[in-house]
């Protein structure tokens, strides 16, 4: 799960690409349908699926 727009998301898939500038990126699939990109060396605030948000 990544912490996402204010909510815990459940990520269904994630793979790299190349970014616009051509640098690296993390492509984020959602469980429910949807992606979102995030250029290399953001910090995503993740945590396993069965553990509660605190």
């Amino acid at each position: 799960m990544i912490g996402y727009e204010g909510e815990w998301r459940t990520v269904k898939e994630a793979t790299t690409a190349q970014g616009p500038m051509g640098g690296s990126a993390v492509v984020v699939t959602w469980e429910g349908g949807g992606t979102a990109r995030f250029p290399a060396g953001d910090e995503l605030l993740v945590r396993p699926p069965d553990d509660s948000p605190t």
